[in-house]
Parts: structure tokens; C-alpha cells; sequence
């Protein structure tokens, strides 16, 4: 028993149970919760797009308070008040959905987006301090790995709760999730505080070495590979949170049930997971930044693909139901992998660099928050233009993606010196 309280103390074990309890309530808020309203409320994509615009920009003040707060608390006191204020708000939003208040419900539901904003650099940087700094990749592998495949549960099985139950009860497992994620903390936080003095300074916010000590053309390769993927970053969430309120509009999609609905838009989710388990296993990647502009390009046909094949049915195309759907899961899968590769790369990448600071965490979050301002804005904007009209969103998506390739190319061949040192060279001196 001694043993096993031990192991608690030092591995992040109940890190990735908080962490994926996180992830299944942050993938119902941003992502399910948009079926949710589809379904109870009957909104169209404009309604959705204006609900993601909210959610991004409060996503990214609280990505950007989190530093702020480690600073004047410890991360895990933060993390435990968050837990105890979120599920108050998530039982006010089943209020609000159940006696029919669709704006009041979208509303709530934004403020908690902002919250967890906040909550997940907290995590990061526990999870990247947690253990031996020459593991961080596979830590940082893992942690990917759980929020991802539970992102993914919870999505796939959010349509049977929006169809067969109660409307409190999507926002009452939310509630349980942020619950159960706090009861986590708190017994984490009871072991940690029974450590060794000496173990207490690793664990002050920004406090985890890099892997270990490298070369300086090393250092420059592992800063070329940042830039790009913080530049690609926010195109991923920019691609996400515009597809997101279109796929309960697509044709294929609106012939299904809400269970069959959510589970057949997931694919991306498993997608995503999978590339985590492959870029948590191996280290190929790390010296490669071009893999994160190559994934730049094949995210921008998955998510076309996704769009095209899910709006055939009915368009006088000629495709049938389940072969649209087919062309929309191999589409998913496409994007899902190259959503994934860019997203483990600018975890992976900043916390290396920056040896794990909360800080750093919260610019990886507020760059996914600036893509989830800014995709649906673009989405708005559109459906303003031309209303019921898909082509004008995936227009503007495409040409927002297309400039954030070209300027990580750029950017990448003015750092590094030539094309062949982002392929897995050197970057030049200076």
C-alpha cells in the first residue's frame, strides 16, 4: 500500500484521470454542445458560429489569466477553485436549456469555456514537471493520448445523451465530469504535499528542465520547429471551430439521428488520437519541422473533403447516402492526422523550450483560442453574406489556412537558411 502511495506521489497518473475528465467536459461545451442546440433549440450554423466566436474569445483570456494566477496561487489551488466554480455554472446552463432559454444556456455555457481555457496551461506544466525531464516527450505523448481518445468518447456518445435523455443532463455530466476532475486534484495535492522538500522546487510554475542539454544547432532546429508550429497552431482550431457548427447542417448529417450524428463526426476525433499514439512512440518527427507545414496542407483537404462529401447527398451529384458518408470518414481521417501532428508539435516544442512554464502553456492555449475567434468570425461573416450558403464558409477558411502555410514557409526558409534544413537539417548560424 506504502508502495503504491508512493508511485501516486510521483507519477502523473492522476494528472492524465483529471486531464481526461477535462477533456470529455471541454469537448461537450465546445463541440457537443453545438449538436445540443441544433437538437433542443433547432439553431442553424449562423447561431453556432455566433456561440464559437464567444467561447473563443473568453478561451483565450482565460489561457492568458492562467500564468497570472499560478503566480499568486500554486497551480493546484487554482485548479481545485476552478473545479468547485465550473460545475455551478454547468447546473445553471441545464436550468437555463431545460425551461427552454436557449441564449442565457449558450451564454453560461461560454463563461465556462473561458474557465477551462485557463485550466488547461495549469495542466500542461504539471504534467510536464511531473517526472524525469529526459521523459518529458513521452509524457507530453501521453498526455495527448488521454485527452484526445476521451475527446473523442465523449463526442461519439454526447448524441444518445442529447436524443434519450433528459435536456439537464448534458450540462449535469459536465457538472460530474468537473466534479470527479476536482476530487482528482484534491488527493493529488494530499500526496504531493507529503514529498520530500527537495522534489517541492520542481514543481513551482516554470520549474521542469529540458530533456537535457544540447547542441547549439540543436537548440536553433527545436526553435525553427516552434515557430512553425505555433504558426500552424491556430489554423487547426481556426478549421475545428468553423467545421464544428457546420456539421450538424451537412446534408449526409442531418439525415441521421442525433446518436448516429455525433458518433459518425468523431472520426476526426479518433484520427487525431491516433496520431498522438504514433508522435508519443517515436522521435522521427521532432527533427522534421516541413512535417508540420506538409500537415498544414493535408488539413486544409481534409477539411474540404469533410464539407464536399458531407453536403452530397441530396445536391443532384448523383452519390448516395452511405458513399457520402464513406468519402466523409476517409476526409476525417485525413484531417484528424494532420490536426494531431500539429498539435504535438506545439506542446511538445514550447515546453521544451521554454522547460515547461505555465506561461508557454498559456500561449499554446491562447493561439488555439485566437483560432476559435477567428474561424468562426470568418463563418459568420460568411452565413451574413450568403445565409444557408456553405461555399463562401469553406472559401474563407481555405484562404485563411492557405496564408498561414505561406507564412510558416516563409518564416521557416528566413530561420533556418534553406528548404533542405526544414526537412531535417541544421538551421544557419545567426
Amino acid at each position: 500500500m506504502a508502495g503504491l502511495t508512493d508511485n501516486l506521489r510521483r507519477s502523473p497518473l492522476l494528472l492524465y484521470m483529471a486531464e481526461a475528465l477535462n477533456s470529455a467536459a471541454g469537448t461537450l461545451l465546445t463541440v457537443g454542445v453545438l449538436f445540443y442546440m441544433t437538437h433542443r433549440f433547432g439553431w442553424t450554423a449562423r447561431e453556432n458560429f455566433t456561440v464559437a466566436v464567444c467561447q473563443g474569445a473568453l478561451y483565450v483570456l482565460g489561457a492568458l489569466t492562467a500564468k497570472r494566477l499560478a503566480d499568486r496561487w500554486k497551480r493546484i489551488a487554482v485548479l481545485q477553485v476552478l473545479y468547485a466554480i465550473m460545475p455551478l455554472f454547468a447546473l445553471a446552463a441545464g436550468f437555463c436549456a431545460t425551461v427552454g432559454w436557449a441564449v442565457p444556456t449558450a451564454m453560461i455555457v461560454a463563461i465556462q469555456t473561458g474557465m477551462m481555457g485557463a485550466s488547461w496551461p495549469l495542466l500542461e506544466s504539471l504534467v510536464s514537471a511531473a517526472g524525469d525531464p529526459s521523459r518529458l516527450s513521452r509524457r507530453l505523448g501521453w498526455y495527448n493520448i488521454v485527452w484526445a481518445t476521451t475527446g473523442s468518447v465523449a463526442l461519439a456518445s454526447s448524441g444518445a445523451v442529447i436524443q434519450y435523455l433528459p435536456p439537464w443532463a448534458f450540462f449535469g455530466i459536465v457538472a460530474a465530469l468537473h466534479l470527479t476532475a476536482g476530487a482528482t486534484i484534491a488527493v493529488r495535492r494530499f500526496l504531493r504535499a507529503r514529498l520530500a522538500a527537495e522534489q517541492a522546487a520542481a514543481f513551482k510554475a516554470g520549474g521542469v528542465k529540458t530533456e537535457s542539454a544540447v547542441e547549439e544547432s540543436v537548440a536553433k532546429q527545436l526553435k525553427l520547429a516552434l515557430w512553425l508550429s505555433r504558426i500552424a497552431l491556430p489554423s487547426t482550431y481556426v478549421i475545428i471551430f468553423s467545421l464544428a457548427p457546420v456539421l450538424p447542417t451537412l446534408g449526409a448529417i442531418e439525415r441521421l439521428s442525433p446518436t448516429l450524428a455525433t458518433m459518425q463526426c468523431s472520426i476526426w476525433f479518433v484520427a487525431r488520437a491516433a496520431a498522438f499514439i504514433v508522435l508519443g512512440n517515436t522521435a522521427f518527427w521532432q527533427r522534421r519541422p516541413v512535417l508540420t507545414l506538409v500537415a498544414g496542407v493535408t488539413m486544409l483537404a481534409g477539411f474540404l473533403g469533410t464539407i464536399i462529401s458531407g453536403s452530397l447527398t441530396g445536391s443532384g451529384a448523383g452519390v448516395g447516402h452511405g458513399a457520402a458518408l464513406l468519402l466523409m470518414a476517409m476526409a476525417q481521417i485525413i484531417l484528424g492526422l494532420s490536426l494531431g501532428t500539429i498539435y504535438a508539435s506545439s506542446l511538445y516544442f514550447g515546453m521544451a523550450v521554454s522547460k515547461g512554464s505555465t506561461e508557454h502553456g498559456g500561449y499554446h492555449e491562447a493561439l488555439i483560442g485566437l483560432g476559435q475567434v477567428l474561424g468562426p468570425v470568418v463563418g459568420v461573416t460568411a452565413q451574413l453574406i450568403h445565409p444557408n450558403a456553405l461555399w463562401p464558409v469553406a472559401a474563407g477558411i481555405s484562404v485563411v489556412v492557405t496564408a498561414t502555410i505561406v507564412t510558416g514557409t516563409v518564416a521557416g526558409l528566413r530561420i533556418s537558411g534553406s528548404f533542405r534544413n526544414m526537412i531535417g537539417g541544421t538551421p544557419k548560424a545567426g
